[in-house]
């Protein structure tokens, strides 16, 4: 009888090591962020510096949106604080995920910023945009992961309009292990007016699933060689 060739045997061990254990499918891991719907609550001062609101009254009685100096999960790089906008305010839109969701120009425009922990491979930054108003300059808000992936979003950007989530995704490769800040920025007129972000997500890009059929399609062209051989 004889042994199976270094080639097959070989292919043989590169499918072996990238299948799945059992569903025969890759599946994306999404990076762990804190807060990054917004629905965790405040950080520091726990009172609204508007109206004096806390931050789980906002749906509940009161009012409906105050301006926070940080939220769970973030840090307040620049400004007086974050704008949360709930659900119960009938003059905006429903958040896109839960029921809270942030500006970055309440009073003025203002920044935040949380490290993530990201390894070697690709992936893609996601999060959802809508325009206060349709003057372009006012809603722009820029968005950065240490340096790997950066752009901006204002009215117009992949279509987005007043009243309409749009999501805007990134594709990001990172060569270096290490904890990476993401910050959003408001960087158009500060003038109380802006635009909203909710729902900030990273994924990890599976293994494709098409490179280990190739493999498996190249190990039945060396076995049916094998069978015709003998």
């Amino acid at each position: 009888m004889k042994s199976a060739s270094p080639l097959y045997l070989l292919l043989s061990a590169l499918v072996l090591a990238g299948m799945p254990a059992s569903t025969g499918r890759v599946e994306a891991a999404t990076v762990a962020l804190t807060n990054g719907s917004f629905e965790g609550g405040t950080t520091g001062r726990p009172l609204g510096i508007v109206s004096g609101a806390k931050f789980n009254d906002l749906m509940v009685s009161g009012a409906t949106w105050d301006i926070y100096s940080a939220v769970k999960g973030w840090k307040t790089v620049s400004g007086a604080g974050v704008e949360v906008q709930s659900d119960r305010n009938p003059a905006t839109l429903d958040a896109q995920n839960g029921d809270y969701y942030i500006s970055l120009d309440g009073q003025s425009n203002a920044s935040i910023q949380q490290k993530v922990g990201l390894s070697k491979g690709s992936y893609i930054l996601s999060f959802w945009y809508s325009p206060q108003t349709t003057l372009g300059p006012t809603n722009t808000i820029g968005y950065n992961l240490g340096n790997v992936v950066s752009g901006r979003v204002t009215s117009g950007t992949n279509g987005a309009r007043v009243g309409v989530w749009t999501e805007v995704r990134n594709r990001f490769t990172v060569l270096t292990r290490g904890n990476y800040d993401l910050t959003f920025a408001a960087l158009g007129a500060s003038d109380g007016i802006g635009g909203f972000i909710d729902n900030v997500s990273i994924e990890a890009v599976p293994v494709p699933a098409a490179g280990l059929g190739l493999l498996s399609g190249l190990i039945g062209l060396v076995g049916l060689k094998r069978r015709r051989r003998a």
